[in-house]
């Protein structure tokens, strides 16, 4: 027969409340990325799967991510980015195409259909990339 280890009583789990501005608090500090949740818990002595429970139920992150479409910040800037780089090709694409009708009508296209401070704005860009 197998023995029965001696019965010891049952521990008692114990609720330790933990205050709502250092919840806030540790909620920022992850999401702010200046600690992760290993950290946030041997820090402050807070098991991580309460950490996680307070980031699901007073978190930011999960909200601004919605309604960014799921795309979380780096991705945004990485779109950004492509978006600026094709607006840039566009406009070098019409000021080229500025010149060739200059150039083949004789007509300054730029003075006729431009208000004096964009014309301003192409003469410093024009000089800003002859320097470069």
């Amino acid at each position: 027969m197998k023995e029965r280890k001696s019965e010891t009583q049952a521990t008692k789990i114990t609720y330790q409340g933990y205050s709502w501005g250092l919840k806030i608090s540790i909620i920022e500090e992850i999401e702010h990325g200046r600690i992760s949740i290993n950290q946030a818990a041997k820090k402050y002595g807070v098991s991580r799967t309460a950490i996680q429970k307070w980031i699901q139920k007073y978190g930011n992150l999960d909200k601004k991510l919605r309604e960014m479409g799921g795309r979380s910040p780096k991705q945004e800037i990485a779109e950004l980015k492509k978006k600026l780089k094709k607006m840039e090709l566009e406009r070098d694409i019409l000021e080229t195409a500025l010149e060739i009708v200059e150039d083949e009508y004789g007509v300054d296209v730029k003075k006729k259909f431009l208000s004096q401070y964009q014309r301003d704005t192409l003469k410093k860009l024009k000089k800003k990339s002859k320097s470069q």
